[in-house]
């Protein structure tokens, strides 16, 4: 991922001469404060002006752990006008103080680093409550997922209510979707995340609605459903 973005920034075709990009960000970083543990994810939006003389677009977000996943603005933002970069954290399983880098990069060689801080108040949680969906003893916060190119990713909270330690065997998926979790062995009580996140591909036109199929070593099966809309079906 990295090379590739060092590619696009130190290969892209140089504007017209006397064009400049320059991004300056109202905030670099972000203290969210004492949140609690069992409320869920929590967002800021970090906007930026566009103060140069060209057209600037955001690149790619880098985040340092799968707690946090970003979106952002994705059309050229032309000079003078504002976008952002929304960052999303999850505070499960990050009980205590915690800091976490963002990585911005931009067209013109742009590279801004952000950063979010706070402090995490672990809580009692009601898994029924917290986690109304189960796969056997995997409970999810959500059973549904929305992804385009505004939202490329999102996270499910899981937990396992169990007695006996589960791990996730096999994962059925669209091809341009990734999904990671953590941690890779659910312990009895303990919280993690599930985060999907879309990969936009070439000839996959329109909005669809996809199917997600977790197993796990409790021979039970799970369903996600996902919604997910192109980039060109955005504006429609």
């Amino acid at each position: 991922m990295r090379t590739r973005i060092l590619f696009l920034l130190f290969f892209l075709p140089l504007v017209v001469v006397g064009q400049r990009t320059k991004i300056v960000f109202n905030e670099k970083a972000y203290n969210f404060g004492k949140i609690d543990e069992g409320k869920g994810t929590v967002s800021h939006a970090f906007t930026f002006i566009n103060k140069g003389n060209a057209p600037v677009s955001i690149i790619d977000v880098d985040v340092s752990c799968g707690c946090t996943t970003p979106k952002w603005s994705d059309h050229p933002i032309l000079p003078g006008q504002e976008g952002s970069v929304t960052v999303n954290f999850s505070p499960i399983n990050q009980s205590g103080k915690f800091s976490k880098k963002i990585v911005v990069y931009a067209t013109g060689h742009t590279v801004i680093p952000l950063k979010i801080s706070g402090e995490v108040n672990a809580e009692a949680i009601n898994p029924e409550t917290n986690f109304p969906f189960a796969i056997g003893s995997l409970r999810m916060s959500t059973d549904s997922v929305r992804l385009d190119a505004n939202q490329r990713s999102q996270i499910i909270q899981l937990f396992n209510a169990g007695k006996k330690n589960i791990a996730i065997t096999s994962i059925s998926k669209p091809g341009d979707v990734v999904i990671d979790y953590t941690p890779v062995l659910f312990l009895p009580n303990l919280r993690g995340n599930l985060v999907f996140l879309y990969t936009p591909m070439d000839g996959k036109k329109g909005k669809r609605y996809e199917r997600v199929l977790i197993n796990t070593n409790e021979g039970v099966m799970g369903l996600i459903h996902v919604t997910i809309t192109p980039p060109d079906d955005l504006s429609r």
